[in-house]
């Protein structure tokens, strides 16, 4: 009967080990053994991991696209510098000449946001001549051009003219919501990871001390066999058994060791880091109380929250901008054009001894006086026949936005069905546990009944291994269930959008915001 109690007490632990799960230092944990809680493994990938590095660099692209949108209203200046010279041979009419030009100039022009264009220049030449048919040698002429274009059908209005910098603005916050989605799928990966090596663990101890009970009923059996008062083949069935259970207690620390890489590997931990030889210690506490989720409320929060909803939206408003934008495309052309150009000379003064004559600063100073120019005002209408590619864009551009509505509405039926899923995991994720704690009791009262049966020789030693296998099952689909149940929480956040949230986690906006 001593091996009996002894039993039964050691199977009594097993199933305590669950009911909560002990954390407590293990005696044989290594002393290099490296202790993380979930919320440091949260942290370490959302800052680490690789696949979440990539994914932020997308918002920087995105950036950058904005600034090269903007660059449409940017100036543009422009400059040129010329020298000519022309040589005349004598003739019976004219005499030899020998006359040079150079020429200076520098302008800007520029696009304004409602549509308008503009541009500005100014250009100074000089002429050098020894014709005696030149009064004024060398003379100076400068001019001041000033040009303003303002449409009045096709390219009219601020829509027109920063669709693609409005559609780059919202590409841009849709690349952070993008990566507040990859970030979300790496938390639950991480999540995952995390529960998978802590019920591996907790597996890997229960194998062991069944193997330990199984143990001790061969030393049992082999010593009742000893002093006959059991048939022999009781031996073999305990040292089959024994060898079963070595044969789990070697895949438990197989499966422990996948699942502490499948960790390191989210959390890219550098390869020189010690902590890839180092033993993973899970030191966090499943949730074990149920958790009452309201499932309007959950929805309503998804279809707020999930970046995908966020994205189809903005998505949409982009396809309505850019079939706007093709339908002003599509307009004929009608133009007022506006320009005015005044111009100065060399000439200073004229004085009774001759005329007085300056440089190219004296030529400029004539400008403003506004004694010389020409100005001129009209109407340019342009058309063209048929116009079949301004309406083709228009036609695609109003498809793609009629298709994106329905994109829409399909991305709020998924998200939907997605937070039901998540509520319905949860809650059968309880279920599971409660129904898993009973089957340990019930299994521990099981394998009692049945040693108490062995020890008076009513019961063989395969159903007492029968039993211990059952209870081993049973405790390890509890482990499966707390986990699971835990993970469904997990996943019931990442559903509603709100993962990041609840784990006090927050992204760096820092790529164009």
């Amino acid at each position: 009967m001593r091996f009996t109690r002894t039993c039964l007490v050691s199977l009594t632990t097993i199933g305590a080990l669950l009911l909560p799960l002990s954390l407590k230092a293990a005696d044989d944990e290594p002393a290099d053994a490296v202790r993380m809680s979930l919320p440091e493994c949260l942290s370490r990938a959302l800052e680490n991991n690789l696949d979440l590095a990539i994914a932020k660099k997308d918002p920087e692209i995105a950036y950058q696209d904005v600034l090269f949108q903007k660059a449409t209203f940017d100036p543009n200046f422009t400059s040129d510098v010329s020298h000519s010279k022309q040589i005349q041979e004598p003739s019976q009419v004219f005499q030899a000449s020998e006359a040079t030009q150079d020429q200076i100039g520098a302008g800007l022009t520029g696009l304004l946001k409602f549509g308008a264009s503009w541009s500005a220049g100014l250009t100074s030449i000089r002429n050098d001549s020894n014709s005696t048919f030149n009064a004024y040698n060398p003379s100076y002429d400068s001019g001041l051009a000033l040009g303003f274009r303002m449409p009045f059908l096709k390219g009219l209005g601020v829509e027109a003219t920063t669709a693609s910098l409005v559609i780059s603005k919202r590409n841009l916050d849709t690349s952070h919501e993008e990566l507040r989605r990859q970030a979300t799928a790496t938390l639950r990966a991480v999540e995952d990871a995390y529960w998978n090596l802590r019920a591996v663990r907790e597996g890997q101890r229960v194998a062991e001390q069944t193997l330990k009970l199984s143990q001790d009923l061969y030393d049992l059996n082999k010593k009742k066999v000893e002093v006959g008062t059991l048939a022999p083949i009781e031996i073999t069935q305990a040292e089959a058994n024994v060898a079963s259970n070595v044969e789990l207690t070697i895949r438990g620390k197989e499966g422990v060791a996948n699942a502490e890489d499948s960790l390191r590997q989210l959390l890219a931990i550098p390869k020189d880091d010690p902590l890839w030889v180092h033993t993973i210690i899970p030191t966090e506490e499943p949730v074990q109380d149920a958790r009452t989720v309201d499932l309007n409320a959950a929805i309503a929060t998804a279809l707020q929250e999930r970046p995908e909803m966020l994205e189809s939206k903005a998505t949409l408003e982009n396809s309505a901008l850019s079939e706007r934008a093709a339908r002003n495309a599509a307009r004929h052309q009608l133009d007022l054009t506006a320009n005015v150009t005044p111009s100065g000379n060399n000439l200073i003064d004229v004085l009774p001894s001759g005329p007085v004559t300056g440089g190219y600063g004296d030529s400029i100073k004539e400008i403003p006086k506004f004694n010389n120019y020409a100005w001129s005002l009209g109407l340019n209408y342009a058309v063209p026949l048929g116009n079949r590619a301004a309406k083709a864009n228009y036609a695609i551009a109003r498809i793609g936005r009629e298709k994106q509505e329905i994109s829409v509405q399909n991305t709020e039926d998924l998200i939907r069905v997605d937070v039901r899923t998540a509520v319905r995991a949860v809650e059968s994720g309880y279920e599971r546990v409660v129904a898993a704690r009973k089957n340990v009791e019930l299994q521990t009262k099981k394998l009692d009944a049945e040693q108490k049966k062995f020890d008076n020789g009513m019961s063989t030693s395969f159903e007492v291994f029968t039993f211990q296998t059952d209870l081993r099952n049973a405790q390890l689909s509890l482990i499966q269930a707390l986990l699971d149940y835990n993970k469904s929480l997990a996943d019931l956040e990442r559903a509603k959008g709100t993962l990041l949230a609840s784990k006090g986690l927050k992204l760096a906006d820092d790529a164009g915001r």
